[in-house]
């Protein structure tokens, strides 16, 4: 396909930029809570993912949504934020910085109740291939074997096409990248949705389309980026996933 020197340099470059996704960022994940009528027998949710999770921006009202569904028993929800991470880099540093005792805790040392997974904005924006998202998620589930009731956010819907990277060199590698796993397609979503669903369909995932279900016409939603949610709608994104989430029997005692 490449003629000597053009093809040298192309597996350089694609080697370079696969070596780049394995680089730690030196950005701290954050740590934020809230507990909605607080009690002595709160139901406890770990939500953990991007920066979709970081900063606090679905709290309060992911633990109002629940405690309104519980008849108003105790909720307690905390979110570890992972920004600019792909689901390999956040699951690297989750074992690194959050061993299992750590996480519990921030619940009195209890086994939270719910994990909450977001992941995949990265993957998809990076092109880490389908297959690495897939991997990667699956190991995030397996880090919680210990949790009853894990859930996945299917992957939500961004500017994929026409999004603008930070610099010149991101947009190089996004699209050596593209076209390294990608077949060089620019909207990947649905191919990595699939691919989860397909290769592990006994995972319980949330349907993020039930609240935004395409970038395109939704765009005021958006922040500027394309790929997060301005704060008025990380808000509303909460109490979705309040609502959203599968509450077991036992849930309301």
């Amino acid at each position: 396909m490449f003629p000597g020197a053009q093809r040298l340099a192309f597996i350089l470059a694609v080697t370079g930029g696969l070596t780049l996704l394995s680089l730690k960022r030196s950005d701290e994940p954050s740590v934020d809570c809230a507990t909605v009528n607080g009690g002595d027998s709160d139901y406890n949710i770990l939500v953990v993912g991007e920066s979709w999770a970081s900063d606090g921006k679905l709290l309060p009202e992911l633990p109002r949504a629940i405690s309104e569904r519980l008849q108003g028993r105790g909720v307690k929800a905390c979110s570890i934020g992972f920004a600019g991470r792909n689901s390999r880099l956040l699951y690297s540093e989750l074992r690194e910085k959050f061993p299992r005792e750590k996480l519990y805790r921030l619940f009195g040392g209890k086994t939270p109740d719910k994990v909450v997974l977001m992941n995949g904005v990265n993957d998809e924006i990076q092109h880490v291939g389908a297959s690495a998202y897939v991997e990667y998620t699956k190991k995030l589930v397996e880090y919680f074997s210990g949790v009853d009731d894990v859930e996945i956010i299917a992957i939500p819907r961004v500017n994929e096409r026409s999004f603008k990277p930070p610099n010149l060199y991101s947009a190089v590698k996004r699209s050596l990248l593209s076209c390294f796993y990608d077949d060089c397609q620019k909207q990947v979503n649905d191919l990595y949705r699939v691919a989860l669903w397909r290769d592990h369909p006994e995972l319980n995932i949330i349907e993020y389309d039930d609240f935004i279900d395409r970038y395109e016409g939704n765009e005021r939603r958006y922040a500027a980026d394309g790929v997060h949610l301005t704060d008025e709608y990380f808000h509303k994104y909460g109490a979705f996933i309040g609502g959203a989430l599968m509450l077991d029997k036992h849930a309301g005692k």
